[in-house]
Order: structure tokens, then sequence, then C-alpha cells
């Protein structure tokens, strides 16, 4: 299930990169969606910068149907690899993630564009939940549920724009 996402921040992209490659920004946005605990790492390999997020979650929010495949608590894996600057200071991102130990997996890309005097983050992922019949129906669920983390670390942004 596709999930597209966009934020506009009064912002440069150098200034927006920066933000959302930044480890205490990604510790407050787990602080935000009310990660039970969590570990952020940035890192440089070759000219790019990876951001990798680990966060548990709790399942209360999760439908009866999938509760049995997840448990107490959900353990949400986040990459992102953050390509070198393009010449107008845009970055493209490749996103991959998964909820371990269910069959809850995400790929994607994330783009930083200037657009004036503003700048874009946009999101888009292909949600996929490998269970054969209910998997579909879980999907939704799945998919608002990220969309709220990523609304959520979209507000946080704009508050370190100010």
């Amino acid at each position: 299930m596709e999930l597209k996402l966009s934020a506009s921040y009064d912002a440069t992209p150098e200034e927006v990169f920066a933000i959302v490659t930044d480890a205490t920004f990604r510790e407050q946005a787990c602080e935000k969606t009310k990660a039970l605990s969590y570990a952020v790492e940035v890192t440089e390999s070759g000219g790019d910068t990876v951001v990798r997020v680990q966060r548990e979650m709790p399942s209360h929010d999760v439908p009866d149907i999938a509760r049995k495949f997840v448990g107490e608590t959900l353990t949400v894996v986040q990459t992102e690899t953050w390509h070198a600057a393009r010449p107008d200071g845009s970055r493209h991102a490749d996103i991959r993630g998964e909820i371990s130990n269910t069959p809850v997996t995400l790929k994607g890309t994330a783009e930083i564009t200037g657009n004036g005097s503003t700048t874009v983050q946009a999101i888009e992922l292909d949600v996929k939940v490998a269970v054969p019949l209910i998997g579909k129906k879980i999907e939704p669920f799945v998919v608002d549920a990220i969309r709220s983390g990523l609304q959520k670390e979209h507000e946080l942004g704009r508050e370190w724009t100010h």
C-alpha cells in the first residue's frame, strides 16, 4: 500500500537536510511519537549520510487481527540513506524499514527540494504486510500509524526551523 506525504518548511534545503540528519532531532521525534525506547545512529558512508532509527513502540493501537503477530510492543527499524546534494542543494534518500519479527516491510524515497523561499520534504513509501489473506486488511492500519508518526516529525521539524 502506498503512502505519500510532504511537508513545507521556511528553510533552505541545506537547513532541512541538517535537521533530518541531526541525531538530537531524531531522538526528539522518537519522544514525540511516544517511543518506549529508541536508538539513533547517524553515520557517513562514502558521500552518503545514513540515518538509522530504531524505536520500540507500544502496540495498543494495533488491531486485534494483527496483535497476535506483534505482541505488546513493536520494534520499528528505519534506515534512510541520504545521497550527496545536487547542484541546486536538493537531496534524495532511499528508505528501508521493517517492524522486527513481523512480516511488515517498507521501502521508498524521500526528497528535499527548494521551492522559492521554502523547502519541501516529500516522502513516498510502499508498505507491505506479507500475510496471506489478512495482510491487505492490516496495511491501512500500518500506513495510518506511519503517517501519524511522520506528521509529528514534520511538526517538530517546523519548530526546529523557527
